[in-house]
């Protein structure tokens, strides 16, 4: 077919063309890398880890199993929003895949994000290879296959060195939740770098609105604001409207938290945060836990890329260029040198009400980011020199680039097949199953503490388990409190302490691990027996 000479198209028609054509190309592009990116991150298959927490409000609201009589769904709700979207998916759409969409979406922005401001100081779109090796190369260090890689060559303590925060918290990871809505700030930074400061405060809220620790976070990233802008010589009443549009923003999402999750008393809430930092997440909570050799790795990140963002800000001829990466560079230092101060008043003064408000979260959004900006400069730094050499090595990098980004892809694929297998062979698949079909609307099971899959796995209620809590002071307790009666009973078989549980807390099923030997306590006779795992009814005599 032959082409029309573009002479015969009106300008008009040529111009409305272009207008169209250029957001489906970004959403193509959007839609593909995003794609690419996701696979080969990987996701570990649905449920596992902090989604049996994170998911339980909203599956009990939305009728899945008997749920609704489980002691912990009927607990406050931590992350209300993020539940809704739980509960409104499984009830309308019904199609648990999902929740492997919303994940992929959220890592789309991620990576648009990171890399949009890398290329706002550095020349990476200016040529194709150049372009190429940065995906390729941005890809491979959040693949799972350099995980997998850095946790056998170094430790597990390194897996996620190149991206996630201290203390073990971060924006991505292997499972869709409420804190991976934090990319929603990196979105927030791109925004307030692109002089749309308050679209940049209302990503930050809806961070904040999917998941409420990001409070403090969104907090110090909306001072920076105020403060660049500040510096940058505008009147004072601008940074005064940011906070204002900030609070306003938030509002909603914060007046749930404080009427929901204020402290009882004094004394209840020290013995609840003593709890929450001290037995279930001191990982997150306590420096002297979190404090390693990666930690010094990442600051040492931290410097380096606020350096290149400060330099770079000299070196562009733009003016525009110039102020979004002394921008960018001002901010990560504002919240940088925020995040140690806090860091180091906690550690300073052992405050847990300070450590549970996490002050260093957002080394999140600052590890991943300085990372991004060094390999943006590494990239234009060897692809310029490549400039000058012969076509064929010019070629050379290209094929590499899509070579890399072949097997990262490959390998999240390969990874996540796996971990379907290794899900579907789990040793209480089975039991999981018995209970799925056998259940009842009034049972209630005592599992062993570390058995964080069964609800969800089952839809049955359970008594207490160490993975999910609650986060009321109140409800804390209570959590720690049947948590103490489980391990005491699955360490020591005390057949009182299970005629207690049966009796004032209606226990009507066991689950006891043939390794070590059945319980005296759970009678000869057993509901369901593999070579792993025992189910016995405890329902007293009528």
């Amino acid at each position: 077919m032959q082409k029309i000479p573009d002479s015969v198209i009106p300008a008009v028609v040529q111009k409305r063309f272009r207008t169209l054509k250029a957001p489906f190309r970004s959403i193509t592009n959007f839609l593909v890398l995003t794609s690419l990116f996701a696979i080969g991150y990987s996701q570990s298959p649905l449920y596992t880890s902090n989604q049996n927490q994170y998911f339980l409000h909203g599956f009990a609201a939305a009728g899945y199993g008997n749920l609704s009589q489980d002691w912990l769904a009927n607990t406050l709700d931590p992350t209300p929003v993020f539940s809704k979207l739980i509960e409104l998916t499984y009830r309308y759409l019904q199609q648990e895949n999902i929740y492997y969409l919303y994940y992929t979406l959220l890592m789309g922005i991620y990576l648009f994000s990171l890399t949009d401001m890398a290329s706002t100081l550095f020349e990476l779109r200016n040529s194709r290879s150049k372009s190429m090796a940065f995906t390729a190369l941005f890809l491979a260090i959040h693949s799972a296959g350099l995980r997998f890689a850095l946790s056998r060559w170094l430790g597990v303590n390194w897996t996620y060195v190149l991206e996630d925060g201290v203390a073990d918290q971060r924006m991505l990871g292997p499972v869709f939740q409420p804190s991976a809505f934090g990319v929603f700030l990196a979105l927030s930074l791109y925004l307030f770098v692109q002089r749309k400061p308050y679209l940049g405060l209302l990503a930050a809220a809806i961070a904040v609105t999917f998941h409420p620790t990001y409070l403090l976070s969104a907090a110090m990233l909306t001072l920076a604001y105020a403060l660049a802008d500040w510096i940058e010589g505008k009147r004072l009443s601008v940074p005064i409207t940011y906070g204002l549009a900030a609070m306003l923003f938030v509002s909603p999402i914060l007046y749930y938290v404080v009427t929901s999750f204020g402290s009882t008393s004094p004394d209840t809430a020290s013995r609840a945060r003593e709890i929450l930092a001290g037995v279930r997440i001191p990982h997150h909570a306590l420096a002297n836990q979190w404090f390693d050799a990666t930690v010094i790795a990442k600051l040492a990140l931290v410097i380096a890329a606020i350096s290149l963002a400060f330099r770079r800000g000299r070196q562009q001829r733009e003016r525009s260029a110039q102020n979004s990466a002394w921008r960018l560079g001002l901010i990560l230092l504002i919240v940088s040198l925020g995040s140690s101060l806090l860091t180091l008043l906690q550690v300073i003064t052992r405050s847990q009400a300070l450590a549970l408000l996490f002050p260093w979260r957002l080394s999140i959004l600052i590890v991943p980011l300085s990372t991004t900006l060094i390999l943006a400069y590494l990239v234009e730094k060897i692809m310029d020199y490549q400039a000058a050499q012969p076509t064929h090595r010019k070629r050379f990098v290209y094929n590499l680039s899509t070579f890399i980004l072949f097997m990262v892809v490959m390998v999240g694929g390969i990874r996540f097949w796996l971990d379907l297998g290794r899900k579907a062979a789990e040793p209480e698949q089975s039991l999981y199953s018995y209970v799925y079909t056998h259940k009842s609307q009034d049972d209630i099971y005592l599992t062993p503490v570390k058995m964080q899959d069964f609800r969800l796995e089952t839809g049955a209620p359970i008594w207490v388990d160490f993975k999910s809590i609650p986060y009321k002071d109140t409800e804390l307790l209570e959590w720690h409190r049947r948590l103490r009666l489980a391990e005491k009973f699955y360490d020591n078989a005390d057949c009182n302490l299970l005629a207690k549980l049966v009796r004032d807390e209606h226990i009507t099923h066991v689950v006891w691990p043939v390794n070590p030997p059945p319980s005296p306590c759970l009678g000869p006779g057993a509901l369901y027996r593999d070579q792993y795992y025992i189910l016995a009814s405890v329902l007293p005599a009528k």
